[in-house]
């Protein structure tokens, strides 16, 4: 084979750069971390929003040199298939300045600096979280999102207003079915479930692995109230964990009473006994009660 034609493209995605004489790909570790944290918060479920908000708060450099992450370069490099390592040749001719695709992908083209198994996973994550909470969702109100489910009907759980009070309520009673027609006070559901996961207690039950991301959770968790200027930032590390040591959240808004209200019932808000089931991953349930 020639030395031509050994040669790569001109071009490298933007966090691998080119040797000298063009022959290789190197990777830019900065840049490659950065990638690999993008995905992990777009699989902990965070918006292309968030995640720009999220990365100039903690003042990560961008890779074009302008002062702030822009959501449409988070959106660009989420879809990226270079990302694990795909190449798909284009063809410019007749005007096209993005190209049309030309011939099949090329696997293992790039150095992948995350696997495909990542890819799917973030693809998926950010199809729910479009679903769940617009194009903006960057306010960073539930960090549940996805984990909670109705423990009298098996619905999702999800964060609601209420007379201008955050809730975490079923689904099906937003949709005028009966349900329990109760719901949580989000704060204090938060309260609770944050409370019981930094409990050092919870470490000595744990595997290795998970007392490592548990601990970190617990210290995330710990700083929130005295570390104001990095709340937004740990609220965001919070999320992004939860998704890897929580595996669901069955919420129990109505305590053990189970039987249906009346479609037109009022929604009642922290009844008494009220509980949640919390399942760890590679971990048994544990039951979480709130304090009244």
């Amino acid at each position: 084979m020639s030395k031509e034609s050994n040669k790569k493209i001109s071009a490298a995605p933007s966090w691998l750069g080119l040797t000298q004489n063009r022959s290789s790909f190197v990777y830019l570790p900065d840049r490659a971390e950065t990638v690999r944290k993008i995905f992990q918060l777009a699989i902990g479920g965070m918006g292309s929003y968030a995640i720009a908000n999220y990365l100039d708060e903690e003042k990560v450099p961008t890779f074009t040199g302008s002062l702030n992450w822009d959501n449409t370069t988070i959106d660009s490099m989420l879809r990226n298939r270079a990302t694990y390592g795909e190449y798909q040749p284009k063809s410019f001719a007749a005007g096209h300045k993005k190209g049309i695709p030309s011939g099949p992908p090329i696997a293992g083209y790039y150095p992948a600096v995350i696997d495909k198994a990542t890819f799917d996973t973030a693809q998926a994550a950010r199809q729910q979280n479009l679903a769940h909470r617009g194009r903006k969702g960057n306010d960073l109100a539930n960090i549940f999102g996805g984990l909670c489910s109705c423990a009298y009907c098996g619905g999702e759980v999800i964060f609601h207003r209420i007379s201008n009070v955050q809730v975490l309520v079923c689904e099906q009673v937003l949709n005028d079915s009966a349900c329990s027609r109760s719901a949580w006070t989000y704060k204090d559901f938060e309260a609770t479930v944050l409370a019981f996961l930094a409990h050092p207690a919870l470490l000595d039950k744990m595997g290795e692995e998970q007392r490592t991301s548990l601990l970190g959770l617990a210290e995330e968790i710990n700083s929130l109230s005295s570390d104001g200027d990095r709340r937004y930032t740990r609220r965001v590390n919070i999320t992004v964990l939860l998704k890897q040591i929580v595996n669901s959240l069955i919420v129990h808004s109505a305590g053990n009473f189970s039987l249906p209200r009346h479609s037109s019932a009022q929604i009642r808000k922290d009844m008494d006994g009220r509980f949640v089931e919390i399942q760890l991953r590679d971990g048994p349930y544990y039951r979480c009660i709130s304090i009244n």
